[in-house]
């Protein structure tokens, strides 16, 4: 296991546990990067994987991981993916937010694709831990946490924040809800 993929144990584990994959679903991985998230879903269920990056050497990595995986792999940036407005089950990302040209376009690209009820769930990096780390200094977006939450409001989710790693890093749980969906608030 590379240093990275220790280095967010953590991340991936709240949101595989947040995630409740179930068979048939259809679950994004927006920003896959190597593929390590969708390789632990693949063994926890039978659902149909789609993995994107705007990346083309983190999909190449990620081909590499999934070759026992049935997974689709796209190259595309979070604002402008190319499938059918609510297709997807759940949407899933780990340390992307810091790349997005623009959070609301992104939560809003999100919430277009998700199917009624779909959940979002992502962990990130705090901004005060962000700016501790030296490798995060230059090309890493550091969104306040108020921020982000904003944004998945106003594209219409229902969003829980939790913190996870001692506050260094959280973990929302966002949900796309109709009056008509059973359950939702």
């Amino acid at each position: 296991m590379n240093v990275m993929a220790r280095q967010n144990a953590a991340l991936y584990d709240a949101v595989e546990a947040l995630l409740h994959v179930q068979d048939r679903e259809i679950i994004l991985d927006m920003g896959c990067g190597n593929g390590i998230m969708m390789e632990r879903l693949a063994s926890a269920c039978d659902c149909h994987l789609i993995g994107t990056d705007i990346s083309e050497d983190a999909l190449s990595m990620a081909k590499r991981r999934l070759t026992r995986v049935n997974a689709e792999l796209i190259c595309c940036p979070v604002e402008e993916m190319p499938f059918e407005t609510a297709s997807i089950d759940k949407v899933l990302t780990v340390n992307t937010m810091y790349f997005w040209d623009d959070l609301s376009a992104g939560f809003a690209e999100i919430a277009r694709v998700l199917k009624p009820g779909g959940a979002f769930i992502s962990a990130h990096y705090t901004k005060r831990s962000l700016e501790a780390f030296s490798h995060a200094r230059s090309v890493y977006r550091k969104h306040a946490e108020a921020d982000v939450i904003s944004a998945a409001r106003t594209a219409g989710f229902d969003v829980e924040m939790m913190p996870i790693m001692g506050d260094r890093a959280y973990c929302l749980a966002c949900r796309m809800c109709k009056r008509d969906v059973p359950n939702c608030t």
